[in-house]
C-alpha cells in the first residue's frame, strides 16, 4: 500500500523535461492518426459537435476528473512502473489489458446508459490503441500529467464535437 502511494505520488509530482515532451510528440503522431482513423472509418465518430453551453462545459471539465484523470492514476500510475524500472513487453501488453477488459466490465456491471458501446469491437480497438498509446507515454515521461490531457481531450473530443454518446 506504501509502494504503490510513492507511485502515484512519483506518477502525479513529475512534469516531463524538454527531452520526454520530444518523445511523447514522436507518440503522438502515430496514436492519435490511427485513434481518428479507427474512429471515422468505423463510424463511431463524425462531426456533429454538442451546442455550447453549460451542459458542454460541464461535459468537459467532469470528463477531466472521470475517466481522464481517475483512468490513468489507475491503469498508468498504479500498473506501469516509471522510466527506471524495466517493463518486459509481457508487462505492457498486461498493462493495455487491464485498460482494455475494463471497459466492457463497466457495461457489464454499472450498466451506464451507454454500455453497448463498451461492448462493441470497434470501440474496444480504439480503447486498445489509446492504452497502448498512454503507456508508451507514461514511460517516455514518467509523468501522469501528458497521459491525462491525452486521455481527456480524446474522449471530450469525441463526446463533444465527434457525436459520441453522453450519459
Amino acid at each position: 500500500m506504501i509502494r504503490a502511494g510513492r507511485r502515484l505520488q512519483a506518477a502525479l509530482a513529475t512534469w516531463p523535461d524538454t527531452s520526454g515532451w520530444k518523445r511523447i510528440a514522436r507518440e503522438l503522431l502515430w496514436g492519435l492518426p490511427l485513434i481518428g482513423l479507427l474512429a471515422f472509418a468505423t463510424g463511431l465518430a463524425r462531426f456533429d459537435p454538442m451546442p455550447f453551453g453549460t451542459s458542454w462545459l460541464g461535459f468537459f471539465f467532469g470528463l477531466m476528473l472521470v475517466p481522464a484523470l481517475g483512468e490513468e492514476l489507475l491503469f498508468r500510475a498504479l500498473i506501469v512502473p516509471p522510466p527506471e524500472r524495466p517493463f518486459p513487453p509481457w508487462q505492457a501488453a498486461l498493462a493495455v489489458g487491464v485498460f482494455f477488459l475494463w471497459h466492457p466490465f463497466q457495461a457489464l456491471t454499472f450498466g451506464p446508459p451507454w454500455s453497448a458501446i463498451f461492448l462493441d469491437p470497434r470501440f474496444l480497438a480504439i480503447v486498445a490503441v489509446l492504452g497502448a498509446l498512454l503507456v508508451r507515454i507514461y514511460r517516455a515521461s514518467g509523468s501522469i500529467w501528458p497521459c491525462v490531457l491525452i486521455h481527456w481531450s480524446v474522449v471530450a473530443a469525441w463526446k463533444l464535437l465527434f457525436a459520441g454518446p453522453i450519459g
